[in-house]
């Protein structure tokens, strides 16, 4: 049974009448909305659900992601997602953590991450499992990679020439799983 518009933050009732569900979360004993929308009553179940009036799009299996690598370990990367994505409506992004596993990286043999992937790089990747226990990535396809690296003695941009990598400001070289959309030619 739909009864009242609310917004979030507002009180809908107290735990002891009915429990939280969908939209709604309880603290100090009381229940509270956690969306805009309509207020909906389970009576037979004892629970208080708030129906969005605006459906938001989240992360699904396909997008593609733009993040910053927060940790190279040796079975996977720490990915930070900085942007979801680029479509005409909005994306609510809830977990900006992301993880890219070993085996999603390339279609070759990867024996070090390291090698791949360093910390800070920005990287353009696919999602290819989106639940509520976490976001997996891929970077298996030529499109998809580093698409700015730093240089790990000085920390300027690193500029692409032909498949590798080199710093003008100190003239170190490195290697990455470059994307084909690479920023700094």
């Amino acid at each position: 049974m739909v009864e009242d518009k609310v917004l979030p933050g507002e009180f809908l009732c107290t735990e002891e009448e009915c429990m939280p569900g969908a939209g709604a979360f309880s603290e100090d004993g009381s229940v509270y909305s956690d969306a805009a929308g309509s207020v909906a009553m389970n009576t037979r179940l004892h629970t208080v659900n708030v129906v969005p009036s605006k459906k938001l799009r989240t992360i699904q299996k396909g997008s593609v992601i733009f993040g910053r690598v927060m940790m190279v370990k040796e079975n996977f990367v720490n990915v930070e997602i900085l942007q979801g994505p680029l479509k005409e409506d909005r994306t609510v992004i809830f977990m900006t953590r992301a993880m890219l596993p070993i085996r999603n990286v390339s279609t070759r043999y990867v024996e070090r991450l390291r090698d791949e992937f360093r910390v800070g790089d920005l990287i353009k990747a696919k999602v290819v499992k989106s639940s509520h226990l976490g976001i997996d990535l891929a970077t298996d396809d030529f499109s998809f990679g580093v698409i700015k690296a730093f240089c790990t003695k000085c920390r300027h941009p690193l500029h692409l020439f032909g498949q590798s990598l080199r710093c003008l400001n100190c003239g170190n070289s490195e290697n990455r799983k470059v994307s084909s959309d690479y920023l700094v030619r």
